[in-house]
């Protein structure tokens, strides 16, 4: 009972603070806003710790889903201790480790739990290329912009990446539940909504970033608050997927 309601503060925690962090840093970012933002960091790497001892999980999916997060929370440092391009590019990096991460996870544990998953499954990959194709058409209407070429490829490789792990996470939810595992519906929900939630706040970053949308406070909103449920609700997956 004190894990959990260890679990439960955490949450409570994140969404005290999500707000804060919002109100902290606009129109700019400060000290403060750093301080509020890495306590909500801090909040879902926790609820990944507590996840693992509450279910005594100690299997290769959880430790690769803590390395998920403790790059997130890396990343969400250095995009908002300084605004040098050094730090862009560590913040970056990381948070592109994170889903490179996430993914081999998922690629990982998918044939543990289904030894009949294809891993080159077709409806995959056209379901990538079409959000893809979606992902082009959306930089083109919202007129997104680039520096340097070599910022945009960047950007479209973390594009790739960002929507591969949304799939592969979302193929895991379903295949875990279709095993008829125990809490296979609540594996598939926490998979699916945290992948996709992760998917939108990174999409809306593009939109701040290049497209001269820096000031949209609403979308600011949307990108942070989808960003933390989309982390604590991956962490909080490790409660059920042991493999």
């Amino acid at each position: 009972m004190f894990l959990w309601g260890l679990f439960i503060a955490l949450i409570v925690i994140e969404i005290i603070f999500t707000p804060l962090f919002l109100k902290a840093q606009w129109p700019q970012a400060c000290f403060k806003s750093l301080i509020y933002k890495m306590i909500c960091s801090t909040a879902f790497v926790g609820i990944g710790v507590l996840s693992v001892l509450i279910s005594g999980n100690d299997s290769v999916y959880a430790i690769m889903m803590l390395v998920g997060l403790g790059l997130g929370w890396i990343g969400d440092y250095f995009l908002h201790a300084k605004t040098t391009n050094t730090y862009f590019a560590i913040g970056m990096i990381s948070f592109m480790l994170g889903h490179i991460a996430y993914i081999a996870c998922y690629m990982r544990t998918l044939p543990v739990v289904s030894p009949e998953y294809n891993m080159f499954n077709l409806v995959e990959i056209v379901i990538i290329a079409a959000l893809l194709v979606l992902s082009y058409i959306g930089a083109v209407k919202f007129k997104v912009e680039f520096s340097m070429k070599l910022l945009k490829f960047g950007v479209i490789a973390y594009t790739a990446i960002l929507i591969t792990m949304f799939i592969k996470a979302s193929a895991l939810g379903i295949t875990y539940y279709k095993t008829g595992a125990e809490n296979g519906w609540i594996a598939l929900i926490v998979l699916v909504l945290g992948s996709l939630c992760f998917t939108l706040s990174d999409a809306t970053i593009g939109l701040l970033m290049f497209a001269g949308k820096k000031k949209n406070k609403p979308l600011k909103v949307f990108n942070i608050v989808t960003y933390f449920a989309g982390q604590t609700l991956l962490a909080s997956s490790i409660l059920f997927i042991n493999a």
